[in-house]
């Protein structure tokens, strides 16, 4: 068995499209190691990885990661003398960390962009071609992401959420999952949901009974925009995970929300924007779980009405 580096220096939503190539190595016997951003450190359970490096990013809208984090995780890495390098992450430090392992595999795009396809080929030892565009392919990221390691493993687990929800959740058993969650966020109002629509869509949420949470540096603006709502905000990541586990369905624009409830079993109705929704819902629909994808549009026009259809058909 190898000792595995999986990079992915996004953000939370990113981390867990990765769930299923994690699932894998592990279930094939591979030691792994993760190197995350402090976006995303704590969505894994703390035993799935035996070892993480995480970089403090720079705020938006600067790229990379501060000094004093990138030298640490550098120094953390090379001691680990891992065997493989699964770089998930398109941003040039992710694969300056793994240059110390001496097998490297990356994503190129190829002609697509061919300054940075050489760029990269310089810097891995495997390349993997895929699209430069989420035009450019039909398939998932999930499946996209299980391209890496498809050398190191013979039987993923597709999109079996009870093999996948324990890399996310630890060993906790299942709760009785009850009621209807919401995610609220900036994403819903990217939507391109004009006027009166965004407080239709909640109101009729609030009618089937739903709790509405936010990540903390969004409470405040959503509470403002809704006022007649009651809006939690888990403090941490993990607690936010505990949140979305013990749902019995989840609402949410296409978020790193989504995503978990996809990947740990809680049934979604996952609203994309209009703009390349065929292509977008292709690539990034939640994985394991049912779901239904929404078109924005389509919602403005009758909120009340789809939103309960959608329900009703998970």
């Amino acid at each position: 068995m190898s000792r595995v580096l999986l990079v992915r220096l996004d953000g939370i939503g990113d981390a867990l499209i990765c769930t299923p190539l994690i699932a894998a190595l592990r279930e094939a016997g591979h030691e792994l190691g993760l190197a995350l951003s402090d976006r995303n450190a704590d969505v894994f359970a703390g035993s799935t990885a035996a070892a993480r490096h995480v970089l403090e990013r720079i705020p938006w809208p600067r790229h990379g990661s501060t000094p004093d984090s990138r030298a640490r995780a550098a120094a953390e890495i090379a001691a680990q003398h891992y065997d493989v390098a699964l770089i998930a992450s398109e941003e040039p430090e992710a694969y300056d960390l793994a240059l110390p392992v001496p097998r490297r595999i990356g994503f190129t795009t190829g002609w697509a962009k061919p300054f940075k396809s050489a760029w990269i080929a310089r810097r891995v030892t495997t390349a993997i071609r895929r699209a430069a565009t989420v035009r450019g392919g039909d398939a998932h990221e999930a499946e996209i992401m299980l391209r890496l390691g498809r050398d190191l493993f013979t039987s993923p687990p597709e999109r079996d959420a009870a093999r996948l929800r324990p890399w996310i959740t630890g060993p906790a058993a299942l709760p009785e999952r009850r009621g209807l969650l919401v995610q609220l966020g900036l994403k819903w109002n990217a939507l391109g949901l004009s006027g009166a629509v965004p407080a239709r869509v909640m109101a009729a949420l609030r009618e089937r009974g739903a709790r509405f949470i936010a990540a903390p540096d969004e409470r405040a603006a959503m509470r403002a925009q809704f006022p007649e709502l009651t809006v939690d905000a888990p403090a941490t990541t993990r607690e936010w995970i505990a949140a979305v586990d013990a749902a019995q369905a989840l609402v949410s624009p296409d978020t790193g929300a989504a995503h978990l409830a996809g990947m740990i079993g809680v049934p979604v109705v996952d609203v994309f924007p209009d703009a390349g929704f065929d292509a977008q819902t292709r690539r990034w629909r939640p994985w394991a779980s049912s779901s239904i994808v929404v078109r924005a549009s389509e919602l403005a026009r009758a909120p009340e009405r789809l939103i309960a259809q959608a329900l009703d058909a998970l």
